[in-house]
C-alpha cells in the first residue's frame, strides 16, 4: 500500500460522503414525512458521518484501512437509514424510491459527452468496496455503451432497489436508456 495520498483515496473518500449524504437525506426525509421522529439525529448521533478533509479523518500509517473503515460506516449509516425509514410500513420503499430518482436527476449534469463519462460520474456517488475488492467490472466500455457488474454485499435489503431508482433518475435526465441485464449487470446506452 502507498504510502501516501492520491488520487484514488480522494475520489474514494467523495463516494464515501455522497452516500452519507444520501442516508442523511432519507432520514431526514422519513422525519419529514412524520414515518420517523428524529431519525436523522439518531442516525448523526449512532453513526456519525467523518467531517473535514481525507487528511484530518484517515489514520495516514493506515490509508487503505481507515478508507475502508469509512466505506463500511457509509454503508451501515445507510442501511440504518433505509431500515429505520421503511420500519413501521415497508410501502415507504415506494416514496424513497421516488425520492431516489430525484436524487439522481439532481446529481445528473446537464450534458454528457458520452456513456462513459455519464457512467464515471454516476459512479462518484455509490460506493462498491474498495476498488482493489473488484465490486465493478466492466465487460464493455465504448463511448455509447457501458455494461458493468457490481459484486459484493450491502447491509440493506433494499439497497439495490433505492440505488436502481437512482441511477434511473440520473440517466433520464441525460436521456439515456439504462437496463438490468441480470441481478447485478447493467448496460447503460443512448436513447433511441
Amino acid at each position: 500500500m502507498s504510502a501516501f495520498l492520491g488520487p484514488i483515496h480522494a475520489r474514494m473518500y467523495g463516494k464515501v460522503q455522497a452516500v452519507n449524504a444520501l442516508a442523511d437525506t432519507i432520514a431526514a426525509f422519513s422525519d419529514a414525512q412524520s414515518w420517523t421522529s428524529a431519525l436523522l439525529t439518531d442516525l448523526r448521533a449512532s453513526l456519525p458521518a467523518p467531517s473535514g478533509t481525507l487528511e484530518q479523518v484517515i489514520d495516514l500509517s493506515q490509508i487503505h484501512a481507515s478508507l475502508s473503515g469509512l466505506v463500511d460506516q457509509a454503508e451501515r449509516r445507510l442501511a440504518f437509514a433505509v431500515t429505520h425509514a421503511i420500519a413501521s410500513d415497508a410501502a415507504h420503499i415506494q416514496d424513497l424510491c421516488t425520492l431516489m430518482e430525484n436524487q439522481g436527476a439532481q446529481a445528473a449534469p446537464q450534458t454528457t459527452e458520452s456513456c462513459v463519462a455519464a457512467w464515471q460520474t454516476m459512479d462518484t456517488y455509490w460506493l462498491d468496496g474498495m476498488p482493489c475488492d473488484g465490486g465493478v467490472q466492466f465487460l464493455q466500455t465504448e463511448p455509447d455503451e457501458v455494461i458493468w457488474s457490481v459484486h459484493g454485499q450491502h447491509p440493506t435489503p433494499d439497497y439495490w432497489t433505492l440505488r436502481i431508482h437512482w441511477m434511473q433518475g440520473f440517466c433520464t435526465k441525460l436521456h439515456l436508456r439504462l437496463e438490468m441485464l441480470n441481478d447485478n449487470t447493467f448496460r447503460l446506452t443512448q436513447e433511441g
